[in-house]
């Protein structure tokens, strides 16, 4: 009969955390799991350790692993995931949050993970040890948000390489999703939030159900629905972000030039009207009431702060299906699936639209709807004869209020459905075959102009009637409805609805993920100190994203930026191994001692073959000391995005050191720039090497994906000890050392860097991107496309404390601590060989990896209550000023300076639950998350200083709402 084995946490089975913090589940894994799992019977005892798929007989782990179960997940009201792995040391700023996301054009509240602050493109989350259909177009980055909290049993972090046991992206670690397997009964529970300051609302509905049908309770299913809805959070609902900000501080004086009213300048062909004569000012604006105001004062600027958001809203709908069957003794089948359905949005400021730089087009100075009192002055300066007074046109910058939204909404479809075998081959070894299918569809829109139509729309005349109209009368025949931009609220309803785009700005999203796999494991030979194990198997991938854009973004007609649509595909074939050996067990000094190894082979149909590998040892002198270390060689295949992103045109402003220079001009540049054939050769011809300003306005460039890109590399070593001394039970302590070095990443070269480094050094990672003119030495184009050249190293040191048992003081009382701390020794960051080395440890510049972050969390029950207090410790940080500017503050705003140190930052949550009733069926609960209402720090959103987002808090990293209070009642029937 194949033997029924039981999950249990892998922190459990080191002893690095203590059974009352986490969850255990009766639950058999359904692939290969970063977990431990105890048999049945003592004499069967194996466990699947983390990062391996062999069965062990030996509760250990060589690699290091923070685990969360579900009691965890209750304990601090938990709806969304990403906000509990938020709070491990282990992880870093989200690449993509609820907090993060109001400014992107799409993807708006998506969740995902970010290890060791490496990128969630260097995470490999799973469900259940399989892969998950990715979240976001042309990466493999998962959306957690389509896994409801309510169905996880346990979630499994392991941080280092991990690609010889999962494949590409495992750099930074593995995040595995447990599900639950297993249950009799139902249970529904429910959930309200909301902030002491009456916002930032939220509530969830969830029903688990399972039961066990068939013959002797051969087959089991279970099946979780979720309804889960956050409100999000608009920025000026909280003091610390009401503002816009700049140099000068916050509020009026750094309000936007581009005001809801307009800001409307005098032009005299290609430049401003002069002001001699006695003019006062060749601006004007408008009060709210619409009279004319000369000039743009402080404070009649746009206040972007106080239309945008902290937090996106996200709603929620999921469902997800866990059965299994016992066809026989020796064989099970069993199937996964998983639904879910995700609305979002976004809420900006309306466009900033210029006449001449977006539009093209100015004001007329015959249009009927410029103010007679303007229309006087005009008059007046046009007949001055002072020529540089003149006024030829009248340019804008406004704001869009009133004629169109360019606030996104998401509609977000994904579906996953595994299936497969697994079974015995006599009485040491076992197989499984499993396939996974994924698909995601998400749909982003928004309003947008169509620029011919809005040209049309400024260009206004009156008619034999006296009527205002369109001049073109091609555009008149078509519809066209003069629009008037002069003051708050002009434009009409008919004008708006006109120089509206007629297709919306969107793009259509299709990820499709495919998966087989196919592995055996069990006993190759038998040792004197026990049986080497072994895993073996195969993989096929196929993974395609397209991103479809509508045809006016396609051809650069709406007031975005020309975007082409990128399709690509790609599959992977592979074949993975593993071994354990045991080498010494029971003897004295020589608890236990073993070694293990790992490796993938793996043949892209992009990049062609790559492998990796990874080696490592376990060594217990004494029972209850355990020394262990890792070394791992893993990689990234660049992901689809990256590799077919297709080619966009864009015309840069750079500027070529080569220029104005002479023969005798001195300098590194200078004769690097002659050594250049079409230069010297101009330079003997013409005296100077020199642009024209049609020659720099001429120069393009191309951003896109890179077809021959590589792999990224990342070698981690780990080394550590575990202690679970037998005289202390429930006490253990980890302490794990971390190097990860990171080579060879993709990225992109900055056009100005890629330009100056081609003429000092003559290296091809920048030459190729810089085309010059063979016969006249111009530069033509500058590219800036992905390539492999960028590096990253992280080391510091992993702790976990875990310590439970009975107290005494009440019957069956009991209190649980456990404790994760990270150290980081260093994060250093190179985004190509020629540019500085940064250290991100203390720095949000440059990384913002916290020297010291600390989640502890302490609980004590007794009978049917139970309380949790979970404390969350965030270490100083300095917001760097940017190196253009750092060498004085002159003219900056104290409070700004000032706002560059950032202090520690302590969170507490805590939470009471209650069970009542026969059997404890209901359950009820309340807790405070933030529960001293610590503020966020003040991150300036300017040039000055670096910047996480488009508000002036640091909404990902720190907590942006403030104190919030939760209540709910759970039900068992």
């Amino acid at each position: 009969m194949i033997k029924k084995t039981f999950l249990v946490a892998s922190a459990l089975a080191t002893g690095a955390i203590p059974a009352g913090v986490f969850a255990q589940a009766a639950v058999q894994p359904a692939a290969p799991s970063p977990a431990t799992a105890a048999a049945a019977e003592p004499a069967e005892e194996a466990i699947v350790v983390t990062g391996s798929r062999i069965a062990r007989p030996e509760l250990d782990a060589a690699s290091p692993v923070a685990v969360v179960g579900s009691e965890q997940i209750q304990a601090q009201g938990i709806t969304n995931t990403q906000d509990l792995l938020q709070k491990l040391p282990q992880v870093g700023i989200p690449g993509i949050s609820r907090t993060n996301s109001n400014f992107a054009t799409s993807g708006n509240g998506i969740a995902t993970v970010n290890l060791r602050n490496l990128g969630d493109s260097r995470t490999l989350v799973l469900v259940n040890g399989r892969r998950f259909v990715p979240g976001v177009a042309g990466t493999s980055i998962v959306d957690v948000n389509n896994i409801p909290a309510d169905f996880v049993d346990r979630i499994e972090v392991v941080t280092g390489g991990a690609s010889a046991i999962y494949g590409s992206d495992a750099i930074a670690g593995v995040v595995n999703y447990v599900l639950k397997k297993k249950m009799e009964g139902i249970v529904a529970r429910g959930q309200y939030g909301i902030s002491d300051r009456g916002d930032s609302a939220n509530y969830t509905g969830s029903i688990t159900g399972g039961t066990s049908f068939g013959p002797d309770g051969r087959g089991s299913v279970i099946a979780n629905f979720t309804y889960a809805n956050d409100l999000g959070l608009l920025s000026r609902n909280r003091a610390i972000s009401a503002e816009d900000c700049s140099a000068a501080g916050c509020g009026p004086q750094s309000y936007s030039s581009y005001a809801a009213q307009g800001r409307f300048e005098l032009r005299n062909g290609d430049i401003a009207s002069t002001n001699a004569g006695g003019f006062g000012s060749n601006l004007f604006t408008f009060n709210p009431d619409n009279s004319v105001v000369a000039g743009f004062p402080t404070g009649y600027g746009f206040n972007r702060n106080a239309v945008r958001r902290i937090s996106t809203p996200v709603e929620r709908y999921l469902g997800a299906i866990n059965a299994e069957y016992e066809l026989s003794d020796s064989l099970s089948a069993f199937v996964e699936g998983t639904y879910a359905k995700t609305r979002s949005s976004s809420q900006i400021e309306a466009l900033a639209l210029d006449s001449l730089l977006d539009v093209g087009v100015d004001y007329g100075i015959d249009n009927p709807f410029i103010p007679v009192s303007i229309q006087q002055q005009i008059a007046a300066r046009n007949g001055d004869a002072i020529a540089g007074n003149d006024v030829t046109s009248i340019a804008f910058r406004r704001r869009q209020n009133e004629v169109f939204s360019r606030s996104n909404t998401n509609d977000r479809d994904t579906f996953r459905v595994a299936g497969g075998l697994r079974g015995d081959i006599g009485a040491k070894w076992n197989y499984e075959l499993s396939a996974v299918y994924g698909q995601l569809k998400d749909r982003t829109s928004s309003q947008d102009i169509d620029i011919t139509r809005y040209g049309n729309a400024l260009d206004a005349v009156r008619d034999a009637s006296g009527n205002i109209v369109c001049r073109d009368p091609a555009a008149r025949a078509a519809g066209c409805v003069p629009i008037n931009l002069f003051g708050y609220n002009t434009a009409s309803t008919a004008a708006s609805n006109y120089v509206l785009a007629a297709v919306p700005r969107e793009v259509d999203i299709k990820n499709t993920q495919f998966v087989a796999t196919g592995s055996v494991n069990g006993t190759l030979l038998a040792l004197p100190y026990g049986d080497v194990r072994v895993a073996v198997g195969g993989e096929y991938r196929r993974e395609k994203s397209s991103e479809n854009w509508d045809e006016l973004t396609n051809a650069g007609q709406n007031s975005g930026n020309q975007t082409p649509d990128t399709i690509g595909k790609f599959n992977v074939k592979e074949a993975f191994g593993e071994i354990d050996i045991p080498l010494l067990k029971g003897l004295p000094f020589a608890e236990s001692l073993s070694i293990q190894g790992a490796a993938r082979y793996s043949d892209y149909s992009t990049i062609g073959t790559v492998f990796s590998w990874n080696a490592g040892g376990e060594y217990s002198p004494i029972r209850g000391l355990r020394f262990r270390g890792n070394y791992a060689v893993a990689n990234r295949a660049p992901n689809i995005g990256e590799l077919f992103s297709s080619p966009s045109e864009t015309f840069p402003s750079v500027q070529d050191p080569c220029n104005n220079t002479t023969a005798s001009s001195s300098g590194t540049y200078a004769t690097a720039c002659r050594a250049i054939p079409a230069v010297a050769a101009a330079i003997a011809a013409n005296g100077t090497f020199t642009y024209t300003l049609a020659d720099i306005q001429s120069i393009n460039g191309f951003d896109g994906g890179n077809r021959a890109l590589q792999e990224e590399k990342g070698k981690t070593l780990t080394l550590g000890a575990v202690l679970t001394p037998v005289q202390l039970r429930g006490f253990s302590l980890t302490v794990d050392y971390f190097d990860i070095r990171l080579s060879n990443a993709i990225g992109i070269i900055p056009r100005a860097t890629a330009i100056q480094q081609c003429l000092l050094t003559n290296l091809p990672q920048f030459c190729d991107n810089v085309i010059r003119n063979a016969n006249t030495g111009l530069i033509r184009t500058v590219n800036a496309q992905n390539i492999n050249i960028a590096a990253t190293k992280t080391s510091g040191i992993d702790v976990k404390l875990g310590y439970g048992h009975a107290v005494g003081l009440m019957a069956d009382d009991r209190f649980d601590l456990n404790v994760l701390y990270t150290h980081s020794l260093s994060y250093k960051s190179q985004s190509d060989p020629s540019a500085p080395i940064n250290s991100g440890v203390g720095n949000l510049e440059y990384g913002a990896v916290f020297r010291d972050k600390v989640n502890a969390s302490l609980s004590y029950s007794f009978g049917p209550f139970s309380a949790n207090w979970t404390t969350t410790y965030y270490s100083p940080m300095v917001d760097t000023v940017r190196s253009e500017f750092a060498e004085s503050s002159d003219g900056l705003s104290p409070d700004i300076i000032a706002h560059n140190e950032i202090k520690s930052r302590l969170y507490h949550d805590v939470q009471l639950r209650a069970r009542v009733g026969e059997n404890d069926r209901m359950e009820f609960f309340l807790g405070a998350n933030n529960l001293f209402d610590r503020k966020p720090p003040k991150l300036e959103d300017t040039v000055f200083y670096g910047t996480i987002t488009g508000t002036t808090t640091a909404a990902d990293i720190y907590d942006p709402f403030g104190r919030r209070f939760y209540a709910g009642a759970q039900l068992r029937f």
